[in-house]
C-alpha cells in the first residue's frame, strides 16, 4: 500500500483533533538522521547514566501510537517499506512497554526496517522484539563495574540474556576512556558467549556529560583504542558495526540507510551491501 493509502486508512481511524495534533508534532517534518528516523517514544530519562546528555524529566508522547505513525507518515522525507526507523533515542522506550509495543506493532504494518535500543528487560515483549533489530545496550558488560555508570537500569548479565532471547545484538554504548582497553576486551569475549553482533558506540563528551564524569576531553588514542576493539571482535568471530544503520540494515537483509560503504565508515559485515545495492 502506498503512502498516500496509508494516510488515508489513518485519518479515518483518528478523531480531528488527533489529526491536527500529528500535524504539529515534529515528527510531521523533522529530517532523517544517518541511523533513520528517529521515533521518539518519550522525551527524557530519569536513569541518569553518567555519560548520558539527557537530563530532563521524561515525558512520555503525548501523541497515541496510531496518531504516531500518522505523524511520521506525514513528513515528506519519509518512504513507506523503506526509510529506517530508529526507537529509543532520548529516552528509554521500555519504560513504556505498553505504549512502545502498540507502536511498533503499527510500524510493522508499513514494512520499514525498524530498529530499538534498550537497556531494560521485558520477557513479555520477547515475541514482538524479535521482529526488529533490537539492540541491547550496555557501557561494559560487567555487572559492578556498570552500576557504577548506569544505576538505575538491570545488570548487564541480565541484559545479555535478554539479548539472547530477542536474537538481538549488544550496543556497546558509550566506549568509556577511563575503563581500560583488557576489561573492554574480556568484556566482548563475554557478549561473544550471547551475541553475533556488536556496536562500538562513541562517548558524546557534553559539558554535562564532563562534569558528570569528572573529565575534560577524550583521550588523544580514544578513537585508536576503538579500532584496536573492533579488529579484537573480529578476530572472536563477532559482526561489528561502526554505525547503528547497518545493523538495522543486516537484521532485515536490506541495503544499508546511510550507505556507509561510500563514507568510509563500513566495517564490511556480511550485509554486503556494495554488492546488494548493483542487483
Amino acid at each position: 500500500m502506498n503512502k498516500e493509502r496509508w494516510l488515508r486508512y489513518y485519518e479515518s481511524l483518528l478523531s480531528k483533533e488527533e489529526i491536527e495534533k500529528a500535524k504539529r508534532d515534529d515528527h510531521a517534518w523533522r529530517k532523517p538522521r544517518p541511523c533513520g528516523f528517529t521515533v521518539h517514544v518519550a522525551k527524557g530519562c530519569s536513569a541518569n547514566c553518567l555519560y548520558c546528555y539527557v537530563t530532563t524529566k521524561p515525558k512520555r508522547n503525548p501523541l497515541s501510537p496510531k496518531a504516531l505513525v500518522y505523524a511520521l507518515l506525514l513528513n515528506p522525507h519519509f518512504e513507506v517499506e523503506k526509510s529506517f526507523v530508529a526507537i529509543g533515542a532520548i529516552c528509554e522506550p521500555l519504560d513504556y512497554p505498553d505504549y512502545t509495543s502498540q507502536l511498533i506493532e503499527e510500524l510493522l504494518k508499513l514494512g520499514n526496517p525498524i530498529q530499538i535500543s534498550t537497556k531494560e528487560v521485558n520477557y513479555e515483549l520477547v515475541p514482538l522484539l524479535k521482529k526488529v533489530d533490537c539492540l541491547i545496550s550496555m557501557c561494559i558488560p560487567f555487572d559492578e563495574i556498570c552500576k557504577k555508570f548506569e544505576p538505575k537500569r538491570p545488570p548487564p548479565s541480565e541484559r545479555l540474556e535478554f539479548c539472547r532471547e530477542v536474537e538481538g545484538g549488544v550496543f556497546l554504548r558509550p566506549i568509556l576512556p577511563m575503563i581500560d582497553l583488557e576489561t573492554y576486551k574480556k568484556g566482548l569475549e563475554y557478549i561473544a558467549e550471547y551475541t553475533d553482533r556488536v556496536i562500538l558506540g562513541n562517548l558524546r563528551l557534553t559539558s554535562v556529560v564532563k562534569r558528570k564524569l569528572g573529565i575534560k576531553s577524550l583521550p588523544k588514542d580514544y578513537y585508536e583504542r576503538k579500532t584496536v576493539l573492533e579488529k579484537y571482535a573480529k578476530e572472536l568471530g563477532l559482526i561489528v558495526y561502526r554505525s547503528a544503520c547497518c545493523s538495522n540494515a543486516y537484521k532485515h537483509n536490506v541495503v544499508c540507510w546511510n550507505r556507509c560503504w561510500e563514507k568510509g565508515f563500513c566495517s564490511r559485515c556480511p550485509n554486503v551491501c556494495w554488492i546488494k545495492v548493483k542487483s
